[in-house]
């Protein structure tokens, strides 16, 4: 793979990352008020957007080293919440935050490790 892609590639997990250890310690702080609390619901819900558009630039050949992640929901969880916002089930929302994410954000953090050292300084160390 080019250095340049490689590069890339390195930054979009970086930003999965991100976004899942922001969510999950959002939800460690503040998860008991889901239901009622809307500036956390979007707030969750920008994070999943980022993770879903950063999954859709990823190569195939960086989603191939993780192949049991669901890439294909992932991006399409994001156009979904884009293209039909107002059909939105917040509870799938909170689902895929509360369930999902843990396994996404230790996968893709394990890979980042391995595969990219050198992106691992860009991202905050997990719960902070």
């Amino acid at each position: 793979m080019p250095p340049r892609e490689e590069r890339t590639n390195s930054l979009y997990l970086a930003d999965i990352v991100i976004a899942a250890r922001t969510v999950i310690r959002w939800l460690d702080q503040r998860g008991d008020g889901w239901s009622t609390d809307e500036i956390l619901q979007n707030a969750v819900l920008r994070q999943l957007l980022v993770i879903g558009e950063a999954a859709s630039h990823l190569t195939d050949e960086t989603r191939n080293k993780l192949p049991d992640l669901p890439w294909r929901q992932m991006r399409g969880f994001r156009n979904h919440a884009v293209h039909a916002y107002f059909s939105l089930d917040w509870e799938i929302v909170r689902e895929v935050a509360e369930v999902d994410l843990p396994t996404v954000e230790a996968a893709v953090s394990q890979l980042l490790a391995t595969e990219y050292p050198e992106a691992v300084g860009h991202v905050p160390p997990a719960g902070k």
